[in-house]
């Protein structure tokens, strides 16, 4: 229990393990000693999973046809499900053929990814406490000794949240809730329109003989949004329903009180829109799908870490701690940064950020960096190969992005950042630095997200995903270009692209870039 780990990564679900298989394939390509352990508190990979969603059906998608083939990045921008690797070995199409797989197939693939990779996954250990020494190394208490590490990465997931409700202690939590021939001919109750509590009425639908699903704000649907967060099309049955008047209510409001009756509640809800109306509604049954908040509770309490949007760690463009140094967070928990913005409380999207944090770590563990030069006459067709064809950029929009650095005339690759590391990373004088991404333009505007109007020819209005390019120079100023949206997204092979690339280009770095 004395050693040092380089690294100990708390939790072996996929935003944990996949900082570790990347951080693994960096050690291995620079023939670098790794001290890595994962700490797990259940008896297997994905412990997660094996309780929700509750039902057991993912929604993440899991599209096995993408017309090219399934190891390509390309196609990994349809699989929402498998942890990224370079061999691309283990993939969730190998374990399930659904488009919504069930979890009970992605915890098998998390397992197969440790076996294969020959990961180091203590299970059936519980993370206790944490404290930092004099040296900034910390010391990771469990109920098996006390473990130390240079740089600790916490990926210990999301725990049931439970509202200040009076009352609410005596609902069935999400977790808990019985099996659905339970709710026969009942009135019932769901608190929170998220998918989870979707997923519930959804379950139930032919039980129950009424089911009304409340919360404080209106329902958010992901295809309006554009979020995956928001309730998804497979789970919004109740909402057509509701419209329909089938026995169905969506009720914005805030619950008052809950009471303990004969035979069930009485529940006084009040309403949002009803001109501060107030009603207490009777329900056999009530379900408290009331979403998720940070695993963090005593490393809180530990370190007086900071919390953003009521659940999630405080942390800087890298994944780091804004209190504590060498504190890093992998898995939905780096969704802070792009709360309800883009992917990170997702597999599909943290596995990128994973990526990026494991390339943090080996430069913090002084490994040696690569940075590949691209020939001028090269760099446009390069870049907008990326746009095409990555999947990184394209599932983080606007968040993750693909950086080049120019300088001494030459074009380096630096890799994939996010967002925020790009604008804050310091240039040295003659120094540019490009970050390619692509990003949606403002989909809120528009009352129906089916009926978008296009403007060719004005990149500028795109609100369907397209590429976006920004350059910073040395007196720290961005410029920024908008190129067209395209229906299938194959910007490569665009002449109107390439030029208008280049001639930005050329503007701003005041030479000509030969394509």
């Amino acid at each position: 229990m004395d050693k040092l780990y380089d690294v100990i990564i708390v939790g072996a679900g996929p935003g944990g393990l996949q900082t570790a298989l990347t951080l693994k394939e960096l050690a291995d390509e620079s023939n670098q000693k790794l001290n890595l352990l994962i700490i797990e508190s259940g008896k297997q990979a994905g412990t997660f999973f094996t309780k929700y969603p509750v039902h057991g059906q993912l929604i993440s998608n899991n599209k096995l046809y993408t017309g090219k083939p399934p190891k390509s990045r390309y196609a990994e921008r349809f699989d929402w499900n498998s942890l990224v690797t370079k061999e691309k070995k283990i993939l969730m199409r190998n374990y399930s053929r659904d488009f919504f797989p069930r979890r009970e197939a992605l915890v098998e693939m998390l397992n197969d990814l440790v076996a294969e990779y020959e990961l180091p996954v203590m299970y059936n250990t519980t993370w206790q406490g944490t404290r930092q020494t004099e040296q900034g190394h910390f010391e990771v208490v469990t109920d098996k000794g006390t473990l130390h590490c240079k740089y600790l990465v916490v990926a210990t997931g999301m725990t049931p949240n439970y509202p200040p409700i009076p009352g609410l202690e005596h609902t069935t939590p999400y977790s808990e809730m019985k099996k659905k021939d339970h709710y026969r001919d009942k009135r019932v109750l769901i608190i929170g329109k998220g998918n989870s509590g979707m997923e519930c009425a959804q379950e139930i639908l032919n039980e129950a003989n009424l089911i009304m699903i409340a919360s404080r704000h209106s329902t958010r649907l992901a295809y309006k949004t554009h979020y995956v967060g928001d309730v998804r099309a497979v789970n919004a049955l109740l909402v057509d329903n509701y419209q329909l008047k089938h026995q169905a209510a969506l009720l914005d409001c805030e619950i008052t009180n809950i009471e303990k009756v004969k035979d069930g509640f009485n529940v006084t809800v009040h309403y949002m829109h009803a001109e501060d109306e107030k009603e207490t509604l009777f329900f056999n049954e009530i379900i408290a799908a009331t979403g998720f908040r940070a695993n963090i509770d005593h490393l809180v309490k530990d370190l007086n870490l900071q919390i953003v949007n009521n659940k999630y760690p405080s942390i800087s463009g890298v994944f780091e701690s804004t209190e504590v140094p060498n504190l890093f967070f992998a898995g939905t928990q780096t969704h802070g940064l792009d709360y309800r913005k883009t992917f990170s409380g997702f597999i599909h999207g943290f596995r990128y950020n994973s990526k990026v944090l494991a390339h943090k770590l080996a430069e913090r563990l002084g490994y040696p960096t690569n940075h590949p030069t691209i020939p001028n006459e090269e760099i446009v067709s390069h870049i907008l190969e990326e746009l095409t064809e990555a999947a990184d950029p394209y599932l983080q929009p606007g968040f993750i992005v693909y950086v080049l650095r120019h300088e001494g005339g030459v074009w380096k690759q630096i890799g994939y950042q996010t967002i925020h590391e790009y604008e804050s990373t310091p240039l040295q004088e003659g120094q540019c630095l490009l970050a390619a991404s692509l990003e949606y333009g403002d989909i809120h505007r528009f009352t129906d997200p089916l009926s978008i109007p296009r403007v060719p020819g004005e990149p500028k209005e795109s609100v369907h995903i397209h590429p976006v390019i920004r350059v910073r120079n040395g007196q720290n100023v961005i410029e920024k270009l908008d190129l067209e949206e395209h229906l299938e997204n194959q910007f490569m092979n665009l002449p109107t692209h390439h030029q208008q690339l280049q001639d930005f280009l050329n503007t701003q770095l005041g030479k000509k870039v030969n394509v």
